[in-house]
């Protein structure tokens, strides 16, 4: 059998076609987990643009953001500031705590008022974050909600989910979701905006507020790297195919070479015997028995 036919035969072996099947699924997984990996990196990109665009704008009127009470926020203008002027429902029903947020790893609630406007809107505002008192799973001595003409400066933040399937204790809530939270309010001036809620950023005058929210991450994370390192893992596995191939193929030829050849070495391969240089005293005794046998 030639070289040829010897490396027909292991690339059309079982094990090769096995191999290569083997191969194609881990690169089709390895390039499919580092899309992903770009796809988040994406994301948080487009999430930090959009924070560097927006927070630190100059604040808008509330209706050039969201014409309509139903009117949705757009991911480009969430964190937009808007500046309201009117005065927070302080009826004790309009007070509401929002459970199980976090402020650097302690778990306490957000305070949420509606803000109602001059023009007759109403928002939800969430003033700040309160610790809890453990024992009754409460706010513990949250400040209180001012009263009178105020004017506030809120950035917009896109409703929450409705939570169903859990009762919420009095007083409480589990999202800011202004379509859920709307029905259990007292009736207050002006429609409820749906598509949004406020995140306090300053009242004017200024009073006491509950901790103030930190800023957005704007962080990309390592996404980008993790999807480079995902389509590197993808080129190992046919370079290490391609390594496993040929040297079965070199095998295969050594082999049949070996076969040809009754398993000895041909004569050229037979290393050459080296001739040792022969010393003086050997040579002289040499010398001496010609001359005693002539």
């Amino acid at each position: 059998m030639s070289a040829r036919s010897a490396r027909r035969s292991v690339l059309l072996s079982r094990d090769t076609l096995i191999g290569a099947l083997v191969v194609a699924l881990a690169m089709v997984i390895c390039v499919g987990l580092g899309v992903w990996q770009y796809g988040r990196f994406e994301d948080r990109r487009d999430i930090a643009q959009t924070v560097e665009a927006n927070y630190q704008a100059d604040p808008v009127a509330l209706e050039s953001v969201l014409p309509a009470p139903g009117s949705p926020l757009t991911g480009a203008e969430e964190w937009t500031p808007v500046q309201l002027h009117g005065s927070y429902c302080t009826d004790p029903d309009c007070i509401l705590y929002v459970r199980n947020r976090t402020l650097g790893g302690t778990v306490g609630f957000w305070q949420l008022a509606p803000f109602q406007t001059d023009d007759g809107a109403t928002l939800l505002v969430v003033r700040g974050w309160v610790d809890s008192d453990a024992q009754e799973s409460e706010p513990a001595d949250p400040p209180a909600v001012p009263e009178g003409e105020l004017t506030v400066t809120a950035r917009l933040r896109p409703a929450e989910a409705v939570i169903t399937g859990r009762e919420n204790p009095e007083g409480q809530v589990h999202s800011v979701s202004p379509e859920q939270i709307s029905p259990q309010l007292p009736e207050l001036s002006g429609p409820m905006t749906t598509g949004a809620y406020g995140e306090l950023a300053a009242e004017d005058p200024e009073g006491r507020r509950p901790q103030a929210l930190p800023e957005p991450d704007t962080s990309l994370g390592p996404h980008l790297s993790y999807a480079f390192q995902w389509w590197l893992f993808a080129l190992f596995f046919p370079g290490a195919l391609i390594y496993r191939t040929r040297k079965t193929m070199q095998e295969e030829i050594e082999d049949q070479h070996d076969g040809s050849t009754g398993g000895k070495a041909t004569p050229r391969s037979r290393p050459r015997a080296r001739t040792r240089r022969r010393s003086r005293d050997e040579e002289d005794e040499d010398a001496l028995i010609d001359r005693q046998h002539p």
